[in-house]
């Protein structure tokens, strides 16, 4: 499509010059801030939406997917305080008590622990372009309520999820298959009205459940649902009163395209109320279900994949790879979402994620050199956009994967700034040497040559 352009200049207001600068508050973005700002850093941690948590809170996706791999908690260090901190807000856990997340439990506990690390941090403030001097990034601007203003830092993580920071700085990316299909985004939910015991009793919670498909093709053939879409992970229980769904898809959209992401908005609310609907009909205990509200971010699981240093690939998920420089480790299976409605779809998906799944006590290393921007320097990449290809992304992209690249990308922010340096100088013995200091789970440590 041709569009016109226009040349606009004007002065900005330096507002901030810091160590680090960490660019989206999701849980990578504040593992990283909060890590960082431990190691005595001035961080300022700017993120566009109106609270803390990405897709956990303000996106309301209901579950945090695996901490551990059966025997070891991989998401050690900053994800297992923030697990071990729920857990003691929540007292003990069992099937009758809530087993999904309270947004709004974890929204208040991401703003305590960068409130306690003195992180510098704002809310409604909107990236839009970046400064690169010599392949360096050295200055964010960001659009704010106070108007637009600029920030300068010895070291930037890129922490937005779509890998907009990078791009901006010139990166390469790849995006979605070889046909530049995208797993489907869900517009998440919270819900009342269900009675737990009764819902649990009926045995009909999700797509793993064999009467939930026959039900959804009846209700689309009744006219209750507007499409069959058979991958339906269900309710989980969030607290005492109130219940979270990560249900239904809208196809076909692209995160990173204001107009697609508008329809998928719009359609997502009109899902919901069509399986307020169904919920009502046909499923047990949900006679009085009601839609308290839906996300106000939509729930989006693939977007831009960063090119670093290093691209994770599925070989290296099946082998169970280890790596000189690692960072972490993690096991959760492929999971991509089909990119079309249909019970093969479905089918297909559930035998690809059971037969790609890590066994118990199994997990697959995650090297530093994935979170290094491919010839970009003072810049590092955390969470959803770090460097792999399509399958391992759809394993790594869950919050306590996010955890752990955030905490690694914090560290080694920390570290190149006392040393001097671009992040892909830090010494990376030094840093697996901290994190293991502060709970990383890294088995392998010092059983490698030490990797300059």
């Amino acid at each position: 499509m041709n569009m016109d352009t226009i040349f606009y200049e004007r002065k900005i207001i330096l507002k901030q010059t810091v160590d680090v600068c960490v660019v989206g508050a999701g849980p990578a973005g504040v593992a990283a801030a909060v890590t960082a700002a431990r190691e005595g850093k001035k961080v300022y941690l700017a993120e566009a939406h109106t609270c803390a948590g990405g897709m956990g809170t303000a996106g309301l996706v209901p579950v945090f997917m695996p901490f551990s791999d059966g025997i070891n908690f991989l998401a050690g260090g900053f994800g297992r305080e923030v697990f071990d901190r729920l857990s003691k807000l929540r007292g003990n856990v069992s099937h009758t008590s809530p087993n999904g997340i309270d947004a709004e439990e974890l929204k208040r506990l991401y703003e305590t622990m960068l409130i306690e690390a003195k992180v510098d941090f704002t809310y409604q403030t909107v990236l839009f372009d970046v400064v690169v001097i010599n392949r360096q990034v050295k200055t964010a601007l960001f659009a704010s309520p106070s108007g637009v203003f600029a920030v300068n830092a010895d070291v930037f993580i890129d922490a937005t999820g779509s890998g907009l920071l990078s791009v901006l700085a010139g990166a390469e990316y790849e995006k979605g298959n070889e046909r530049g299909q995208l797993m489907p985004t869900t517009l998440c939910s919270l819900w009342c009205g269900i009675d737990w015991k009764e819902f649990l009793a009926g045995g009909a919670h999700s797509h793993n459940d064999e009467k939930m498909p026959e039900m959804i093709r009846q209700a689309a053939e009744e006219g209750i649902l507007s499409q069959q879409d058979f991958h339906h992970t269900g309710m989980n229980l969030c607290s005492e009163a109130t219940f979270g769904g990560n249900i239904s898809h809208c196809f076909g959209t692209d995160p990173d395209d204001e107009n697609s992401l508008t329809s998928a908005y719009v359609h997502g609310r009109k899902l919901l109320k069509e399986y307020e609907g169904f919920y009502r009909r046909y499923v047990s205990g949900c006679s009085d279900i009601k839609l308290v509200e839906s996300g106000s971010l939509l729930g989006v699981r693939e977007g831009r994949r960063i090119t670093g240093d290093y691209i994770l690939s599925f070989d290296d998920y099946q082998a169970r790879r280890s790596f000189p420089d690692e960072i972490g480790r993690y096991n959760f299976s492929v999971d991509i979402h089909p990119s079309q409605a249909g019970r093969d779809a479905i089918r297909k998906h559930k035998t690809e994620f059971k037969n790609f799944s890590c066994g118990y006590g199994e997990s697959y290393g995650i090297p530093f050199r994935i979170l290094l921007p491919r010839g970009i320097d003072g810049l590092l990449t955390a969470g959803r956009c770090v460097s792999t290809d399509r399958r391992v992304f759809a394993s790594l992209r869950v919050m306590p994967g996010c955890f752990i690249t955030g905490m690694a990308a914090g560290m080694a922010a920390a570290l190149a700034v006392e040393a001097e340096c671009s992040p892909r100088e830090v010494e990376v013995a030094a840093l697996q040497e901290k994190l293991q200091a502060n709970g990383a789970f890294l088995p392998n440590f010092k059983t490698f040559e030490t990797v300059h």
